[in-house]
């Protein structure tokens, strides 16, 4: 990845590359190397650009009426049961 793209972060890559060389490696990280990820890239989209997610991420991709955005999840409180979860 250091190749590709500048790593502002431990784990977080930021680059400008084509769309052939970003699908390729989005597949290399679904199907080869099996990683949780998350890749935000333009698109000719009202909102200009489009997320994709795999794995398990900390961060969930929704649509919410047509426009995507990421939530994190509530974790589970020790003292809260399963049934107190769903209901939310």
């Amino acid at each position: 990845m250091s190749r590709l793209a500048i790593e502002i972060k431990p784990g977080v890559f930021v680059a400008t590359i084509g769309a052939r060389v970003r699908d390729k490696l989005w597949q290399k990280i679904c199907d080869e190397w099996r990683l949780s990820a998350i890749m935000l890239h333009s698109s000719n989209t009202e909102q200009g650009y489009i997320l994709k997610s795999f794995g398990d991420p900390d961060r969930e991709v929704i649509d919410f009426d047509g426009i995507q955005l990421l939530s994190k999840p509530k974790k589970m409180n020790k003292n809260s049961s399963d049934e107190d979860q769903k209901s939310l």
